[in-house]
């Protein structure tokens, strides 16, 4: 059974192309089914959603926050998952 979790980083911009590298980089991690992060606008959420990768969290990010949402195949996938999102985002490689 699947797993989603979502980590909202409060006040947080990010281009949406170093986004969606950071989102493919996390999606190839070992037993990460899907990952995307994005700015926690109203459409984004939606989009979010419909994927299947909103969860309580995430519904509360406001426009000007960021959204990184997992879905793996255990909890400890998404954790790592979201752990190597924050690194990418704070510039590491690891």
């Amino acid at each position: 059974m699947s797993v989603t979790v979502n980590r909202v980083r409060r006040g947080f911009y990010a281009d949406s192309v170093a986004l969606m590298r950071i989102s493919r980089a996390v999606a190839s991690r070992p037993g990460v089914e899907e990952a995307s992060l994005m700015i926690g606008t109203g459409t984004n959420r939606e989009l979010l959603a419909v994927s299947g990768l909103l969860d309580a969290e995430g519904e509360k990010a406001q426009a000007d926050d960021l959204v990184i949402a997992i879905r793996a195949k255990d909890a400890a996938a998404a954790g790592a998952a979201l752990d190597k999102a924050e690194r990418l985002l704070a510039g590491g490689t690891g």
